[in-house]
């Protein structure tokens, strides 16, 4: 029975927003010195990480026709995105090895070559009009995973001790920040195409602050990778303050993100109800921490690392009742889907 629930599954394309969630507060955690945490979260964020692709892999073996048909819906492609962040955030994680790094960072950027034809597919199937109207926080995933193939390039870098292969790094950033650019402005249009109302305020909606957050953390691996290559002086000169700036607009988002979380919550009974979407609002709080420790040791700024430690724990607190509930969520589903297929088999 367990074989066939676990086939059966249905996953949604962003289902690895667990990993991506989970590996970040990690790396939080070793930043500021919590290694037995950041240990503790890695296993889980792997054991996630695996424990979803043998579903994805056995959902596309049993259902192949069912996982290639969404295809060209933008709400789907966009999503899968979550796959390459993962690979990138658990890359970050384990970038002081190099085959993890090798394997991680690998899988980041063949995923990333994949996903990116699909997606561009899926967008222009559908007209602007249609596309306004379904833009949500979840579309930000492309633009994360984008930031995340920076970073993992970087490391790359790194390991080969080559200062060119930054260059490559230093286009997927921009590429990453371009994307953003245009899944924002959609996000703006719809909000300001008709009245706005509580149930446009979704959890997935911190990605907007979390997608500048990644963008900031691939500007401090470009800047170390500069620096430890002595890459070109001109590189690093421009890469720092569009860093802070990325950092600076991140920070704008979260006054504003807040309140809107407010208003929903006073507007719409149920709203902190667990849904899978609230891992989509761990991983943006982690990667704030995560980027403003990293920013706070690649540019000498000491006070982004308390602000950095705020949020770790903050974060930390998010993603512990964010985790509760998908374990009750998943007992509940567990026990239903027993009782169905011990109904069926009588």
């Amino acid at each position: 029975m367990a074989g066939a629930w676990f086939t059966e599954c249905e996953l949604p394309p962003d289902a690895f927003a667990v990993v991506m969630a989970t590996g970040i507060v990690s790396v939080a955690a070793d930043y500021h010195g919590y290694w037995r945490l950041g240990i503790a979260l890695s296993i889980f964020a792997v054991v996630a990480f695996v424990a979803l692709g043998l579903g994805f892999l056995a959902r596309t073996v049993n259902h192949p026709v069912g996982v290639a048909a969404p295809v060209d819906d933008p709400g789907v492609a966009l999503r899968r995105f979550a796959f390459v962040a993962a690979c990138a955030v658990l890359d970050v994680r384990w970038a002081g090895n190099s085959l993890a790094c090798w394997l991680l960072g690998g899988l980041t950027v063949a995923a990333w070559l994949l996903l990116a034809p699909l997606a561009v597919v899926g967008v222009r199937s559908r007209p602007t009009e249609d596309l306004r109207g379904r833009a949500r926080g979840a579309w930000l995933l492309p633009s994360v995973a984008t930031a995340g193939l920076a970073t993992a390039v970087s490391n790359f870098a790194l390991h080969l001790r080559m200062s060119s292969v930054v260059v490559i790094a230093v286009l997927a950033w921009l590429a990453g920040m371009v994307v953003y650019l245009v899944v924002t402005w959609l996000i703006a249009w719809r909000a300001l195409a008709a009245p706005f109302v509580p149930d446009q305020v979704t959890p997935d909606s911190w990605i907007l602050m979390g997608a500048l957050a990644i963008t900031t953390l691939a500007g401090d691996h470009i800047l170390a990778a500069v620096h430890a290559l002595h890459g070109p002086s001109a590189l690093a000169a421009w890469a720092r303050p569009v860093t802070l700036v990325a950092w600076a607009l991140a920070s704008s988002w979260i006054p504003l993100l807040l309140y809107a979380a407010l208003w929903r919550v006073d507007r719409v009974p149920g709203s902190l109800r667990y849904q899978a979407a609230w891992w989509a609002a761990v991983f943006p709080l982690g990667m704030y921490s995560a980027a403003s420790a990293a920013t706070a040791a690649e540019l000498h700024m000491p006070a982004l690392r308390t602000l950095s430690l705020v949020f770790f724990w903050i974060a930390c607190t998010v993603w512990t009742l964010v985790a509760i509930g998908l374990l009750r969520s998943g007992l509940g589903y567990g026990l239903r889907s027993r009782h169905e297929l011990a109904r069926l088999a009588r």
